[in-house]
């Protein structure tokens, strides 16, 4: 069997019997960055921050788009000149348990 194929069967295999841990495997792409984002709180500007993170991960397929099941995420605010905030957020957007990624290689007839 060739190591790609190997490596997609031990994959769904996983994910069938659960990670070792005893949980369902989820899938993670490379993290997404957002844009600069303002608001006159922090507040504002770290929900704006993860919207526009949102979007940009949302574009990567169905369910990519939950900031809350980011992996290594972080917001990074600071005080604006104007007295408002600018916000980013980054975190690599990740699937739902147990939810295959599209396979890439499938072709719609």
């Amino acid at each position: 069997m060739p190591h790609s194929a190997s490596a997609l069967v031990i994959g769904i295999a996983i994910l069938l019997v659960g990670a070792p841990d005893g949980h369902a495997a989820s899938f993670c792409e490379a993290s997404v960055k957002s844009g600069v984002a303002s608001g006159k709180t922090e507040d504002e500007a770290k929900a704006a921050a993860t919207a526009w993170w949102s979007s940009r991960a949302g574009s990567l397929g169905e369910g990519y788009q939950d900031w809350a099941r980011a992996k290594d995420k972080d917001l990074n605010c600071h005080l604006a000149t104007d007295g408002g905030f600018k916000c980013t957020a980054s975190g690599k957007p990740c699937l739902p348990d147990g939810k295959l990624p599209p396979d890439p290689n499938k072709k719609d007839l």
